[in-house]
């Protein structure tokens, strides 16, 4: 597919989206395609999107982003990553099959090799089919996170907050800091360099700065950088992007200050009431680490989710 209005068309219709497989995703990943040159040279070149739609009895059943890595010329391999998305919340299991099969009998047109990353959950009978398709498991766990539901009443969403992130969030309300909210290719830029200052302290390194401007430069409107101000200066700052019904955490930071006043929690609180008004339906908040983001996003309610892991078609 090549029509973008057609795709997010369809991309609004799923219940629970991925952003890796939004058009504003895959066009970043392609913007970006050096980004990963200095980690390992099979990467020169360049990765490309391709969407897919399927289809039973002439409907329109799922949608499927693949980036395509060509090598010398050819296509060498392509990842699915977090796909495909379902247009029914709960398909069948004929439809499941359908879907997939398709996918792993195209692999062939794809490249030699088929990285499939799926959105199904970690559940015994998704693994029996992917098994029972073809498909080879990898070593690679699935993705973790909590999904907020932005469609319940800010009074409801207030109730599944835990008692100690309403403290928290207390605490980050009596700073009587405000939170501004923007599109700006400078907010944008400065949330970048805030996120290069918060990978250096912390030791991570994704996603890569390049990524993230190009995912900016591919859909600015839905690239929201949420800040926490107090007295003119930010104490803390995240953005988040929308993508369909869907909107993910996607990078963030907070100062020392911000840490002792838990302003992030006022800032999360504050974003996910944005979201809300502006129409998205689900706030994730991003992965999460055990023993270090998990007891910070669980407690501000959101259903817990995990993908099933990696699987591999030749």
């Amino acid at each position: 597919m090549t029509d973008r209005a057609d795709w997010e068309a369809l991309f609004s219709r799923v219940e629970n989206p991925h952003l890796p497989q939004s058009w504003a995703y895959g066009d970043a990943v392609h913007a970006s395609r050096d980004w990963r040159l200095r980690h390992r040279a099979l990467d020169a070149g360049g990765w490309r999107p391709r969407r897919l739609v399927f289809e039973r009895n002439g409907a329109p059943v799922a949608i499927c982003q693949l980036i395509e890595k060509p090598l010398a010329g050819l296509r060498w391999a392509a990842v699915v990553d977090r796909g495909p998305l379902f247009l029914d919340p709960e398909p069948r299991e004929e439809v499941l099959r359908d879907v997939l099969s398709t996918l792993r009998r195209g692999r062939r047109y794809f490249g030699l090799v088929l990285i499939l990353v799926p959105s199904l959950l970690d559940e015994p009978q998704n693994e029996r089919l992917l098994r029972e398709l073809g498909f080879l498991p990898r070593e690679i766990d699935g993705y973790s996170s909590f999904r907020v539901n932005l469609r319940l009443s800010e009074e409801d969403m207030f109730d599944k907050l835990t008692s100690r992130w309403r403290r928290q969030l207390r605490q980050g309300m009596r700073t009587g800091a405000s939170v501004t909210f923007s599109s700006s290719p400078e907010d944008a830029e400065w949330m970048i360099d805030r996120h290069v200052q918060n990978m250096k302290e912390k030791g991570f390194d994704t996603p890569e700065p390049p990524l993230v401007r190009a995912l900016y430069a591919a859909s600015p409107d839905d690239f929201l950088v949420a800040r926490a101000v107090l007295d003119g200066e930010s104490l803390a700052g995240l953005a988040a992007v929308k993508f369909g019904l869907g909107s993910d955490y996607y990078i963030g930071w907070v100062s020392e200050l911000g840490r002792k006043t838990n302003i992030n929690s006022f800032l999360f609180w504050e974003t996910a009431l944005e979201l809300r008004r502006r129409g998205c339906h689900l706030f994730d908040l991003g992965g999460m680490r055990a023993g270090a983001t998990e007891p910070f996003k669980r407690g501000m309610g959101g259903d817990s989710y995990k993908t099933i892991h990696n699987w591999l078609a030749f």
